[in-house]
């Protein structure tokens, strides 16, 4: 299959995620359900791209799991409402982590074609609870880990998981690969990754929406009764490691949440907003665990090339200022930052151990915390990251921003099956 360009151009104007945590606890979501997180994201979406709900074409619903985790099937015409979409056409779909990111290039499609001129794209999950059967959804019960990772497993391809390792057997192996290939110990990987995800929390602190803002890693490893928070986060009761190269916090921080975006043809977009992100490319691709052995990914780096094409970017390294990654395991951010050409081959390892992928680094990635520190709700993931890509380049992150606000930025994200989603944003607003 060749390469292609979008047909007619198509812009973000608003974008928007909610608080991230515990349903059950975290003030600012308690007793949410599916329908009032998605449409507290979708609302604070509408109003920051200058948008009302009635100028919205179409909407759609991502959500990992849905009949497992929340009892939810074609569940589109149960959130129209709560939208203001009633009547209008919707889509529900799943795509894992990666469904957020499925459902950006499924709008910019029906953008491009014609179809729509604006087009609300959201995802939602609660990971903390699932409904008890045959009673009401908001009904809950606690998700026993046992049962959370026995769900996951029956969705895999799992010829090559270690069952407890979260479902991320195949990036081990590309771990291992990466590891022979540039003569790395497994200190060094291990340390690469403690030290990335103590930088993420710095971004972390500044994000009231994170999971993780409350306080200082510091302050966390003292009240657990450590000095550093490396010796916090090596400690194996604290951190296990649950595979050749990852420990459990490696994974992320499992949160509840959702996540929107509003897309719009580009020749309207500043009706709404003076500082549109134009999706200058996007390309997606599948693919099973047992084709994931190898570094670089022949899947991957092909999918990252059919959205440089269409943005016109010839050297990803010069021109791309920012990257979000799915940092789940942590070593994702030199795999796939190397696959994608923001970083060099062999090099990415070395600026997670040097800290240089946060907000003050030289190649900063998911500034807002990362899935660590931020929170990772599964299906909404790619929306916070462009939350996130977008806020830096319209300059809004406060203590947290970048000095130079990006001009173009690479979204990834990838959830287990895999779904994988590239989208190159580049900020075409007023200055």
């Amino acid at each position: 299959m060749g390469n292609r360009h979008i047909g007619r151009g198509v812009s973000i104007i608003g974008a928007a995620y909610t608080k991230l945590g515990d349903v059950r606890a975290t003030p600012e979501i308690k007793d949410f359900s599916e329908k009032e997180l998605y449409a507290a994201a979708s609302i604070e979406a509408m109003e920051n791209g200058g948008i009302d709900a009635c100028d919205i074409d179409a909407f759609y619903v991502g959500m990992s799991g849905a009949e497992g985790k929340s009892k939810i099937k074609s569940g589109t015409p149960h959130f129209s409402e709560w939208v203001g979409m009633s009547g209008k056409p919707g889509l529900f779909y799943d795509g894992g982590c990666g469904t957020a990111g499925i459902g950006l290039q499924m709008a910019v499609n029906a953008i491009a074609s014609g179809n729509f001129d604006v087009v609300l794209s959201g995802a939602v999950n609660i990971m903390s609870t699932v409904p008890h059967p045959g009673v009401p959804p908001f009904i809950r019960r606690n998700l026993p880990h046992d049962e959370f990772w026995a769900g996951i497993y029956t969705g895999l391809d799992s010829n090559y998981e270690k069952i407890g390792d979260g479902g991320s057997g195949s990036i081990e192996a590309q771990c291992i690969d990466y590891a022979r290939k540039y003569g790395l110990t497994y200190e060094q990987m291990d340390e690469a990754q403690l030290n990335y995800l103590i930088k993420s929390r710095e971004g972390a602190r500044s994000n009231p929406k994170a999971a993780n803002a409350q306080m200082s890693l510091q302050e966390e490893a003292e009240n657990a009764g450590f000095a550093s928070p490396r010796e916090y986060l090596i400690n194996n009761k604290m951190n296990p490691v649950i595979s050749s190269y990852f420990r459990v916090r490696f994974l992320g921080t499992p949160a509840d949440g959702a996540a929107a975006i509003i897309v719009c043809a580009s020749d309207i977009a500043h009706r709404y907003t003076d500082k549109p992100i134009s999706v200058a490319g996007i390309a997606t691709c599948t693919q099973l665990h047992k084709e994931m052995m190898t570094v670089p990914d022949p899947f991957l780096v092909n999918m990252y090339q059919k959205a440089y094409y269409m943005a016109g970017i010839k050297d990803p390294y010069e021109e791309l200022d920012y990257m979000a990654i799915h940092d789940v395991p942590a070593f994702q951010v030199a795999i796939q930052g190397e696959n994608a050409g923001y970083f060099k081959p062999g090099t990415a390892w070395k600026y997670m151990m040097e800290g240089r992928c946060g907000y003050d680094g030289d190649r900063p990635v998911s500034t807002q915390g990362a899935c660590f520190s931020c929170g990772h709700p599964l299906s909404p993931k790619f929306n916070i990251e462009v939350t996130e890509a977008i806020a830096q380049m319209r300059g809004k992150c406060g203590a947290r921003q970048i000095a130079k606000p990006p001009k173009t930025a690479l979204i990834y994200c990838g959830g287990s099956g895999w779904h994988h989603a590239g989208a190159v944003l580049k900020y075409d607003g007023k200055e």
